[in-house]
């Protein structure tokens, strides 16, 4: 029906004039910051005036059409995505969407605002949508609730942890808890058919070293991930490639940090890691050295980080953002390169996060509170008084700076 000959009728029905229908409508659309249609909103403020009574027709994901409203649908929630915040025209919020599939489709839904806290999911959760509306976004249909739907969630969700070495070529929704070993360069990629992103590292756990690809809005998140940094990956899938099983990240997967027991680096790479000088490392071997630290480098000692997803974050408008999450306090991430010495050479080391605390020899709360106390040249003299000469052995592994063009030693583990 044409919207107008639609608001007409509501005013009807309703006693009220079509200009306060459509100012009702305008706010709801505001409300959703104009990402909710016209007819969406419409479908909502006859509920609110009592003129529609829908119970509700279920049907299938792949027979849903854009502009269908009281629908029900129900499946299987095949991949759950962050919740995001979002200032729109001014209003602020926040929003999370899920896959759901039954055994003719996939559609994407949407939560908004306090629907995001009411209902908890997981992959494999069995999810019934009642008194939904279907719009779409980039030609994709996709599903909302809106003021009046509900959702039922039921069944057990799939978070079973597998090893590296079990895994085979075809597989979905795998598990796997490791360490993040070496990160390659990202690339950029423009084919026929599509464009995006790929980021790749090695990554391993007590049984096995896999490749691992990110891709799009996931080779984003890998670089926010240092090596020999303990990770657990969900969600993911295999193939197979001429150099055996490889892990790929895709728009489902999930990449976070974990405090699950992880087996050290050089556990990992035992069998491969030799000691070696300084002078007779090889570019990407992995190795021993060991040394003393003869200076410390002048630098910031820390950068900003997001402290909700771990992404760098820039300033906008006297605030810090991040790409992801919107607007955040910011969380200071140690940072620090080290010249190590041994009888045959010298070379410098970079050190982040936990590892950059480590080598200073800092708790993390101390170090935040000497960056407030102490200026940059003030903290970098008494570190080099308090570490020059300190003996060090590192696992890692020499490369070339990707702006000096010097040989650095990448460290992977303090020993």
């Amino acid at each position: 029906m044409d919207l107008e000959q639609t608001i007409s009728e509501i005013a009807t029905k309703s006693g009220k004039s079509e200009k306060e229908i459509k100012a009702m409508v305008e706010e709801k659309v505001k409300k959703f910051s104009g990402l909710m249609t016209e007819q969406g909103a419409v479908f909502i403020v006859e509920k609110e005036l009592g003129l529609r009574k829908d119970s509700g027709v279920e049907i299938k994901i792949k027979d849903l059409e854009e502009g269908m409203k009281g629908i029900d649908i129900g499946g299987k929630v095949k991949a759950v995505f962050p919740a995001k915040e979002f200032d729109k025209n001014g209003k602020k919020g926040q929003l999370k969407s899920f896959i759901l599939g039954d055994d003719t489709g996939e559609v994407r839904i949407t939560l908004w605002n306090e629907q995001v806290e009411k209902y908890s999911l997981g992959v494999g959760n069995d999810a019934k949508i009642r008194n939904a509306m279907v719009s779409a976004y980039n030609d994709k249909k996709q599903v909302t609730l809106g003021f009046s739907g509900e959702m039922e969630v039921t069944g057990t969700t799939q978070e079973v942890f597998g090893k590296l070495s079990e895994l085979r070529g075809g597989m979905n929704n795998v598990c796997v808890i490791g360490r993040l070993l070496r990160k390659f360069p990202c690339k950029e990629f423009d084919s026929k058919d599509r464009k995006g992103k790929l980021c790749s590292f090695q990554f391993g756990d007590e049984t096995a070293l896999m490749r691992v690809t990110a891709w799009n809005d996931k080779a984003e998140e890998v670089m926010a991930f240092n090596e020999g940094d303990a990770v657990e990956i969900k969600n993911a899938y295999t193939k197979e490639s001429p150099y055996g099983i490889e892990l790929h990240l895709g728009y489902s997967a999930e990449l976070n940090n974990t405090e699950k027991k992880v087996p050290s680096t050089i556990e990992i790479l035992k069998e491969g890691i030799k000691e070696k000088a300084i002078n007779s490392l090889l570019p990407n071997e992995n190795v021993l050295i060991k040394g003393k630290i003869s200076e410390i480098q002048n630098g910031k000692l820390f950068y900003l980080v997001c402290e909700k997803c771990g992404k760098k974050v820039s300033f906008e408008n006297n605030g810090i953002v991040c790409e992801k999450c919107g607007e955040v306090k910011g969380e200071k991430r140690a940072v620090v390169s080290v010249i190590v010495e041994d009888d045959s050479a010298s070379i410098r080391a970079n050190f982040f996060g936990k590892d950059a605390l480590k080598i200073m020899n800092y708790e993390k709360t101390v170090f935040e509170k000497e960056l407030d106390e102490k200026s940059i040249e003030k903290i970098l003299t008494e570190l080099n008084e308090k570490q020059k000469g300190k003996a060090v052995s590192l696992l890692g592994y020499e490369k070339a700076n990707s702006f000096s063009g010097d040989n650095e030693f990448a460290v992977k583990e303090i020993l």
